[in-house]
């Protein structure tokens, strides 16, 4: 990914905590998969990782829920936030395409809402490097902004940190599917009120 965007989310590190701090907890749908997540990943067994984790609260969460997990976000700024409000995270500056890890090493991967800064022809690049830590039946989940058409699949939005895509969930499932990913499944839900107008998307996968 791109030195704009660490340098975008690092300019914005403190008010972007701020704004999500608290968010998932009142978020039903992102626990409810993220609560799936962790079941399929205590059955692999291994550490998980949160790729582009932000400001941690994923990746403590992941531990609440008794899961051995890291976070690399590509902002030196954001994984600064994360050890202030988790001094004992495991957050590390690591870009989600080329990650810190083993072959073969991860019980699982979640990455929220950091594949929308990829252009769409970069995307299958970051299924390829997850599919190489991830070990055999590790869980994968994936949200994103939805796009409401295929048409639409790739068009950049004005993101409040820096330019973001609106990405078709059946697109990225066929993605993943390229990427040798099985059992996926996708969940969209409509757009919260007052919110952008593009669906919250989540796919959930395996590696084979």
């Amino acid at each position: 990914m791109s030195a704009s965007v660490s340098q975008s989310y690092d300019d914005m590190a403190e008010r972007y905590a701020e704004f999500v701090a608290g968010g998932l907890e009142r978020d039903a749908n992102a626990l409810e998969w993220l609560g799936r997540f962790a079941e399929c990943a205590r059955e692999v067994g291994g550490p998980v990782v949160d790729a582009g984790c932000g400001p941690g609260h994923v990746v403590n969460h992941l531990t609440e829920l008794g899961l051995d997990a890291c976070g690399f976000d590509l902002s030196p700024g954001q994984v600064d936030e994360a050890l202030k409000a988790y001094p004992e995270a495991d957050v590390r500056v690591g870009d989600l395409t080329s990650l810190d890890a083993d072959d073969g090493s991860l019980g699982g991967l979640v990455s929220r809402y950091s594949i929308i800064h990829m252009p769409p022809t970069d995307v299958g690049r970051a299924f390829a490097e997850w599919m190489r830590v991830l070990k055999p039946g590790a869980p994968l989940l994936v949200s994103f902004f939805g796009s409401l058409s295929a048409a639409a699949h790739g068009t950049p939005f004005d993101h409040a940190v820096v330019t973001a895509y609106e990405l078709f969930p059946a697109a990225i499932a066929q993605e993943l599917e390229a990427a040798g990913f099985v059992e996926i499944q996708v969940g969209v839900i409509d757009p919260p009120d007052g919110g952008r107008p593009l669906d919250q998307a989540t796919v959930f996968a395996r590696r084979p």
